[in-house]
């Protein structure tokens, strides 16, 4: 099967860019120059494919939603892990590739997820994955009715708040006993939302 040259290209282009993104101390550092340097091609043929850098920051991000979904599958596949507990695979990307999720979660960013307007509408994988869980779990009368969206952001930013405090040193733990901090502080969270009589 003949491989489409241009999509191999932008392909490299973005694995260059997500590459230095995640090596650099500063995006700075993530130059037009230098992603063509790591990809081995010509500045100006990325062009070709993205408007500018921004456009190149913004395709790049979009791409590693996808590397960020298997971390969610990983986590939801372990019998351990149940439904919301695969929120366990947000704190093991944000552990595994910190500049990355920096951007993707607290840079601003013209694309990103603003609630309440974009619920529902696809912009964010993850938090529409969790809007989905959160779904199930009320229908099932696992978790009491409530707003969905609410609930879900309630979590979300639970989750991601201690995320926050880890990278910026106010959590002093290593990597392991962090993880289980988070996610026994997740289990004292949703021991308030579930639903009486649920078990």
């Amino acid at each position: 099967m003949a491989v489409n040259a241009k999509s191999s290209t932008r392909t490299t282009i973005l694995n260059a860019t997500l590459k230095l993104m995640e090596s650099s101390e500063s995006l700075d550092e993530v130059t037009m120059r230098a992603v063509a340097s790591l990809a081995g091609i010509t500045p100006m043929a990325i062009y070709k494919h993205f408007k500018d850098r921004d456009a190149l920051l913004l395709a790049a991000v979009a791409a590693e939603y996808r590397r960020l979904g298997g971390y969610f599958e990983r986590a939801n596949a372990k019998r351990d892990v149940p439904g919301l507990r695969g929120m366990l695979g947000y704190c093991d990307y944000a552990l595994d590739h910190p500049q990355l999720f920096q951007f993707m979660f607290s840079g601003t960013r013209p694309d990103a997820f603003e609630f309440p307007r974009d619920l529902g509408s696809g912009k964010s994988p993850t938090f529409d994955g969790l809007l989905s869980v959160v779904s199930q779990l009320m229908e099932r009368g696992v978790l009491r009715r409530d707003d969905v969206g609410a609930t879900a952001l309630s979590i979300w930013a639970h989750a991601h708040g201690l995320i926050a405090l880890y990278q910026c040193g106010r959590i002093n733990l290593p990597r392991p006993f962090f993880r289980k901090l988070y996610m026994q502080s997740l289990d004292r969270l949703l021991a308030g939302l579930v639903a009486r009589g649920s078990g």
